[in-house]
């Protein structure tokens, strides 16, 4: 059985992790306080189109781009120009980081296991 060490966490989180968030978070859970919900930001520079939503809804799956050109039905180059649509309108360059945005501004649904996302392809 594993016992979590809040010691161990907080000399992990003042060392510059990447996951300091996470880190942050767990810590919380084991305070007995929910983690506070992620800052929304500023909505999107533009609204996004119907086209640039079904591929929005095609990100966080394991889906290669031309899996997502096949399913809906356009080609790969169709595909990358929501891409790139998508995140200059939502201030991103990755996608995980598009799929991170859209969540918080609920253009899609939370995750159902939090920091165990699917692998961006």
């Amino acid at each position: 059985m594993l016992h979590p060490s809040p010691d161990l966490l907080e000399r992990h989180a003042r060392h510059g992790t990447a996951h300091a968030a996470l880190i942050a978070d767990i810590l919380s859970l084991l305070a007995g306080r929910a983690p506070s919900p992620p800052p929304a930001g500023p909505p999107p520079l533009e609204l996004l189109s119907k086209s640039e939503l079904r591929v929005l809804r095609y990100l966080p799956t394991n889906l290669s781009g031309p899996e997502i050109a096949g399913e809906l039905n356009v080609s790969l180059n169709t595909v990358r120009t929501h891409m790139r649509h998508l995140y200059a309108k939502l201030g991103t360059h990755r996608r995980g980081d598009t799929v991170a945005r859209a969540r918080v501004l609920g253009l899609l649904a939370p995750s159902p296991h939090r920091g165990q996302g699917l692998r961006p392809g």
